[in-house]
């Protein structure tokens, strides 16, 4: 009994130093190195919101060199920064940037990506999330931009104006192959505990 309890104490201690180390890495959160709106003539508006609406652009643009790995999953967030949302449904387009700045030549940039359905009851400090997985795992610039169209006016959270944080880009890492193992052997051990029980 004592030596089952051992192992089992075993088990747990390697579990909970692998989940202390990893889940402090588990998500990287970007916040932009720029962001603003581009009108279809000039000027582009920085230190300003992330404003969408119709032929002005919501253009927001992250550093990439915290990411030194693999990405398993990539999400972008917005938030309002006034209500109500004019426009419910916004076109999203993404693109590989080489300065992280906001230019003329960002106003039609980008690969189309989808279309965001905002929700109904979005609210002040709370975000709307978009899957760009796909498009962040063929991204290999420095930095990524992200071009909004809405047919209505949509004023999101910029870096300058915001309700608790501007647009934010989240990432979550491939696990390490040393990772799966050590989540394996757990595994097995619990196994291992639970038949030592019955017996």
């Amino acid at each position: 009994m004592k030596r089952t309890l051992l192992f089992a104490g075993l088990v747990v201690s390697l579990l909970l130093g692998f989940s202390s180390n990893s889940y402090a890495v588990i998500v990287n959160v970007i916040n932009p190195s720029d962001d603003g709106c581009i009108y279809p003539n000039g000027p582009v508006v920085t230190s300003s919101y992330l404003l969408s609406a119709g032929y002005i652009r919501g253009v927001v643009e992250f550093p990439l060199n915290s990411v030194t790995y693999n990405i398993e999953k990539a999400t972008l967030s917005i938030n309002p920064y006034s209500l109500p949302l004019w426009g419910k449904s916004v076109n999203l387009y993404g693109y590989a940037s080489n300065d992280g700045k906001l230019t003329f030549a960002d106003y039609n940039a980008g690969d189309f990506l989808g279309t965001w359905t905002l929700p109904d009851n979005l609210w002040f400090g709370q975000d709307a999330y978009f899957d760009v997985t796909d498009f962040m795992s063929q991204v290999k610039s420095p930095y990524v931009g992200f071009n909004l169209r809405s047919n209505g006016t949509d004023v999101f959270s910029s870096v300058e104006y915001n309700y608790g944080h501007p647009a934010q880009l989240s990432l979550v890492p491939t696990p390490e192959p040393a990772s799966m193992l050590l989540f394996g052997l757990g595994g097995l051990g619990m196994a291992f505990i639970r038949r030592k029980q019955k017996a």
